[in-house]
């Protein structure tokens, strides 16, 4: 495993500020302190209300400082990466917001720097007349009460949750820093949370040799956020069986070392929160999102879903399960109702570091419809043209099977000079025909109907490709499709007139690509346009070849190719093709040469 790199910055800089400062030229809402690293409210007015105050170290963001605006924190203090602010700084941050009189809650995550810190400028405030409760968040399940007796679980996503309750919490009038305190605890204590990951995370100033990094084929259940290590499992599971695995940690009351909360799985209402640990692309978390979703063990559906990067370990690839249990809150003494504590997660807030969105317990309530596509019942396209089914299946067949073994070749040579999903999308199209043939249903009938097996083929090419080829190869065969309808019968002659057609009214109406600009279309002109002019399809097939073989001098045009130094296509020798054109020269060939008995 390699370390992931970080960019350099001057000589001498601290991180943490320039991170608060960019923060703050982004947040016009909030005030920042560099010399302690405090990002504070200047708008709230805490003589009117119960200050809220957070912090910790930093790289963990958009915790704790992104988490300052309008019904959430009022202030938040920064360490160094992975490191408690100094008590000095917690004390500005104090002293900056609090009102003696209304009083001062300080939520701080169960990590012996944190606690040590924060809870020694508690007594000292006290001592000063300031009014202070301390919350401590402890949500880990992955730590069981053997292994850790004296600190105890450790604060993880869950803090988030804490934070924007609170936050919103204080601004009910009948609130007090007993109440507001008392329903942090209850919250934390009704709280699970676990991690998975892929990997650790790397940090800015720190060697390879420094971090144990998880190796391939593995993962981490189970760690933290300051990349102390989990359980490792080998071989990677799939994401079912991974997701089921957490939810047992966290729900199982047979693991009498992690049970910390009741969920009675029939009745309880319940919060779930999944949170990125910061290196989990968009697609994938969402993805994770629907695989959590589907295989809760729960009878009811969630109160709420909130999914972003809340708590974070700078850019470890994982996430994280949070289930808040509402059933349990609502029978506590807190004297904050179930609808309350939903209300005051749903509140709005100015906080950039808060990215769900606020929507009505209504719209909550309401169930997801999947809505049929309005394509769902199409017209059958057919024709009285006529082919030999049999032959025709044994061409295609052919044909896709040559390109499929041609696509790691095609994969490679789009690496070098492209993004390197040409390949993979044009055996994504061959497999979806490949895959309907195999059902032998109604595609398989419509074989000996050149125009009915061609609507059918590019509709599965229009479902299975994407990117530019996926594109060009659903407007061709759409055009190809409209010009078969022209004819009485499907000969080389007119199949090389509609060919034609297809290419100069078709496909050259939506692209500038012409032979010489090195993609597909050096593959497909020379071949349409031998076959027109001469009706022979193997003079034809050899053009197409000469053409594709050209595209190793070419300097490319279009396309993401022509983005890239052109010195990138000598890498091979001889030069290396363009990927497209090979991919097509592949499926020309395949059909065009005797197919195996």
């Amino acid at each position: 495993m390699t370390l992931a790199k970080h960019w350099k910055y001057n000589n001498g800089e601290d991180i943490v500020v320039s991170n608060l400062k960019g923060l703050a030229h982004s947040n016009p809402a909030v005030r920042l302190i560099p010399s302690e690293k405090i990002i504070f409210n200047p708008n709230s007015d805490t003589t009117q209300k119960v200050t809220l105050i957070s912090g910790g170290g930093a790289g963990h963001e958009p915790l704790h400082a992104g988490f300052v605006g309008e019904n959430l924190l009022d202030a938040a203090v920064s360490g160094s990466i992975f490191a408690s602010p100094s008590t000095k700084q917690i004390m500005a941050a104090v002293k900056t917001k609090s009102d003696k009189k209304k009083g001062t809650v300080i939520i701080v995550k169960n990590y012996t720097g944190d606690i040590l810190h924060f809870g020694l400028v508690a007594e000292k405030a006290k001592a000063e007349g300031y009014n202070v409760e301390l919350v401590i968040v402890a949500d880990d399940v992955a730590v069981g009460r053997e292994q850790n007796k004296m600190v105890g679980r450790r604060g993880l996503a869950g803090t988030a949750i804490v934070h924007k309750i609170l936050g919103s919490a204080v601004n009910d009038k009948t609130a007090d820093l007993k109440s507001i305190a008392e329903l942090g605890r209850v919250v934390n204590d009704n709280l699970v949370t676990i991690s998975a990951s892929l990997d650790r995370t790397s940090v800015p100033g720190r060697t390879a040799q420094e971090i144990e990094f998880t190796a391939e084929d593995e993962i981490e259940v189970g760690l933290g956020i300051h990349n102390e290590p989990g359980h490792r499992v080998k071989p990677s599971p799939s994401i079912d069986e991974l997701v089921n695995d957490l939810f047992k940690k966290l729900l199982s009351p047979k693991d009498e070392e992690r049970h910390y909360v009741d969920f009675d799985l029939e009745k309880d209402d319940y919060v779930l929160l999944i949170n990125n640990l910061g290196g989990t692309s968009s697609l994938e978390l969402y993805t994770v999102t629907e695989h959590i979703v589907r295989l809760l063990p729960f009878s009811k559906k969630p109160k709420r879903i909130l999914i972003s990067d809340f708590v974070t370990s700078l850019s470890a690839p994982g996430f994280s399960i949070t289930f808040l249990n509402l059933s349990n809150i609502s029978k506590s003494d807190v004297k904050f109702s179930e609808s309350q504590i939903l209300e005051f997660l749903d509140t709005p807030t100015n906080a950039p570091g808060w990215k769900p969105k606020s929507y009505t317990s209504e719209e909550w309530e309401q169930d997801i419809d999947y809505v049929e596509s309005p394509l769902k019942d199409k017209s059958v396209v057919t024709s009285s043209l006529k082919v030999d089914a049999d032959a025709f299946e044994r061409s295609l067949k052919h044909s896709l099977n040559k390109l499929l073994k041609a696509e790691p070749k095609i994969t490679h040579y789009d690496t070098i000079v492209g993004d390197g999903d040409c390949g993979e999308t044009l055996a994504a199209g061959a497999n979806a025909i490949l895959s309907e043939l195999k059902k032998n249903g109604e595609f398989k009938k419509k074989l000996s109907d050149p125009v009915a097996t061609l609507a059918t083929i590019t509709e599965l090419v229009e479902d299975s490709m994407g990117g530019t080829s996926g594109g060009i190869y659903s407007i061709y065969l759409t055009s190809l499709l409209q010009n078969f309808q022209n004819f009485d019968e499907l000969t080389v002659k007119t199949f090389g007139e509609a060919a034609y057609i297809a290419l100069y009214d078709g496909l050259f109406k939506y692209t500038r690509a012409r032979v010489g600009g090195r993609t597909l279309v050096d593959t497909l002109q020379p071949f349409v346009d031998t076959l027109k002019n001469s009706n022979n399809l193997e003079e034809a097939v050899k053009a197409a070849k000469d053409g594709c073989d050209n595209t190793k001098s070419l300097e490319a045009k279009f396309g993401r190719a022509s983005y890239v130094d052109s010195s990138k296509f000598k890498d091979e020798e001889g030069g290396v093709p363009d990927p497209g054109a090979v991919g097509l020269l592949a499926l020309i060939e395949g059909f065009t040469e005797t197919s195996p008995q």
